[in-house]
């Protein structure tokens, strides 16, 4: 079964529980039965890769099981991050570092399946980024640790449609996220993506994140990783917002938000940081990761 179906399968449980249920599974310690339908969904994929149409590639395949054990572990502890260093995983042969659980689940978005070959942000890459935020939710089970921004950048590789998924640091105790985000500018820095003196440097105006912050450091770092296999100039991207993409006041959270004014609630345009980073990546049209484009 392609990935697609089996996660929006999940799509019609997602959001199945009432106000008062997901109250009592977060603040009351409970046992949450979608976040155990989820990772007996991983489970599942783990012993059938084939079905799963996860990347037919030996070092992605026997990172698997790791990805889904260290998933199990974080979720258990009811936390996003390992005590100690990041599990190594690979993407298509290209081992990376995956610090949380945000990054664990992104990876497992990234692997398995096929994209279908209509696939359009409407249908499915909207969606599809939605379901992650609220799997993120879900499986850590602790609202204010969950990321205040997640991205889908979607690519073509050698005529397969993929997907890439990414969550950025937010909320972590500041000396494990610092850690993590120079884990990530190292990551950044092999491949080409970060420059030695942009360490410490801010792009941005009011003093924010640095570079290995963003959402987009894994779409970038995976697609880079595949060199002249994918076809620059037709990436696409956008970056969402959890909180509000997941709020309440939003009707229908797996719909593309049709007008202007909800587009900047719940979607964000690429920080000063990334219109930086992005174009190393080659061809690549910022104006596709323009939520007014999406």
């Amino acid at each position: 079964m392609p990935i697609h179906q089996a996660f929006h399968m999940q799509m019609q449980n997602a959001f199945a529980m009432n106000a008062a249920q997901v109250w009592f599974s977060l603040y009351s310690g409970a046992f949450d039965p979608i976040s155990l339908q989820i990772v007996a969904l991983f489970d599942e994929i783990t012993t059938r890769l084939d079905h799963y149409e996860v990347i037919n590639n030996a070092p992605t395949r026997q990172s698997f099981p790791k990805v889904v054990e260290r998933i199990k572990t974080l979720q258990k502890r009811s936390t996003i991050f390992p005590d100690g260093a990041a599990l190594t995983a690979s993407y298509q042969g290209t081992d990376f570092g995956l610090e949380t659980l945000y990054d664990l689940i992104g990876w497992i978005f990234s692997v398995t399946g096929n994209t279908p070959e209509d696939a359009n942000a409407a249908n499915y890459y909207y969606p599809l980024i939605v379901l992650y935020c609220q799997w993120c939710r879900t499986l850590c089970a602790k609202v204010e640790k969950e990321p205040q921004m997640v991205q889908i950048t979607w690519f073509t590789q050698e005529s397969i449609k993929r997907v890439c998924i990414g969550g950025n640091l937010d909320r972590p105790k500041k000396l494990r996220k610092d850690i993590a985000r120079t884990n990530r500018f190292g990551m950044l820095l092999a491949h080409g993506l970060a420059q030695e003196d942009e360490m410490e440097k801010r792009y941005t105006d009011d003093g924010g994140q640095l570079i290995g912050h963003c959402a987009e450091t894994f779409p970038m770092l995976f697609i880079k990783s595949l060199k002249d296999m994918v076809t620059l100039p037709d990436v696409r991207g956008v970056a969402v917002k959890p909180f509000e993409a997941l709020g309440e006041g939003v009707a229908n959270k797996f719909a593309v938000p049709d007008t202007v004014a909800l587009r900047q609630q719940l979607l964000e345009d690429p920080c000063k940081n990334c219109k930086v980073v992005l174009p190393r990546l080659g061809s690549i049209n910022l104006d596709h990761f323009n939520i007014l484009n999406l």
